[in-house]
């Protein structure tokens, strides 16, 4: 399959009015209805997934809703949640020309089913995402990284089909909004953000329920690991915070690794800190989480080890052990930090 694209969607405040007719027309088509989450699936990508699989029941659609990993519990709550499939192969579903495959919020393939390329050239591959370094490897790209989540991007096509979803689409979608915009408070919220919040909330939505949902979940062995990795917090220049955890940590604590979602937002409610980076061991690489406000951003960093993401909230997989992982990464830091204070002198 064409990496190109064969169609683009294009979407955002300075761009022009968005033509959805091929991407409605697909679904439309389809009978059958495939929808993905990525690796490591977070609350934008399952609140999206979770409104897209729940409007293809009310559609009258076959949906099958499933990723590369386990479902995290913390979003058990998400209409679906307990049809998810772990571990979804392709191959061992029945693709025929009625399926259409909706892959959300992944910006590459690697971040979506190993056996993604190998779908056949006559079934659809909507691809709706909001990163900017999106590859644009579906048949129809629908990307908007104006958009601060996928949540929202979902929210607009559903308006422009003109489908009327019940309560749970609402709720699955407030989700994905909310834990991508950091509770409206990143940068990437925008005015349209807020917009689409308040139709949420005139369809149904409560704040309230939501928070208890959403935040109000934590479990026991979950806060004694987010214990471990804010006492190894360490500041570097007094602009920078780090901190990690070993794979042993989740042994010790019982803990899930859903448990470290929005850890690393933590590390920049420290006074005078613009940069963060959370460190995780795993079986053969780092896996590493970075945020950013200042000079740094976040994504040239994740993209100098392979990763990539948004301006402020990027990350990355590094092959090394933890230790040099950490001092790569502050290092490099450190050092693009010193040009940009070079540059400003």
């Amino acid at each position: 399959m064409s990496g190109d694209g064969e169609k683009i969607v294009d979407a955002g405040p300075a761009l022009p009015p968005f033509d959805f007719s091929p991407l409605i027309s697909a679904l439309s088509g389809a009978s059958d209805w495939i929808v993905l989450s990525h690796v490591k699936p977070d609350g934008d990508a399952l609140g999206s997934a979770s409104a897209f699989a729940s409007v293809g029941r009310i559609l009258g659609k076959n949906v099958v809703w499933g990723g590369p990993d386990e479902f995290p519990s913390r979003y058990s709550f998400l209409a679906g949640a307990a049809a998810f499939r772990q571990n979804l192969k392709l191959s061992a579903l029945s693709v025929t020309e009625k399926s259409a495959v909706v892959v959300l919020d992944t910006s590459t393939r690697a971040r979506s089913l190993e056996d993604i390329s190998e779908l056949p050239p006559f079934v659809p591959l909507v691809n709706i995402d909001h990163h900017a370094d999106n590859e644009m490897f579906g048949t129809i790209n629908y990307l908007d990284p104006f958009s601060s989540s996928t949540g929202e991007m979902v929210w607009m096509l559903l308006r422009e089909w003109g489908v009327s979803p019940g309560v749970e689409v609402l709720e699955a979608l407030y989700t994905a909004i909310i834990t991508d915009c950091g509770n409206f408070a990143f940068s990437c919220t925008t005015e349209r953000t807020h917009s689409i919040a308040a139709d949420l909330l005139a369809g149904g939505v409560s704040p309230a329920r939501m928070d208890e949902l959403i935040r109000c979940n934590a479990t026991l062995p979950g806060l004694r690991l987010r214990a471990i990795a804010l006492s190894r917090v360490f500041a570097a220049g007094g602009w920078a915070a780090f901190t990690w955890l070993r794979r042993d940590d989740f042994v010790r604590t019982r803990s899930e690794r859903a448990d470290t979602e929005f850890l690393v937002n933590d590390l920049l409610t420290l006074k005078g800190v613009s940069f963060a980076a959370f460190f995780v061991e795993d079986e053969e690489c780092v896996r590493v989480s970075l945020r950013s406000r200042g000079a740094v951003e976040a994504a040239e960093i994740a993209r100098v080890f392979g990763g990539g993401g948004h301006p402020q909230a990027a990350g990355c997989k590094m092959p090394l052990p933890l230790s040099d992982a950490l001092e790569s990464i502050r290092s490099l830091v450190e050092g693009k930090n010193a040009e940009r204070l070079a540059v400003a002198e």
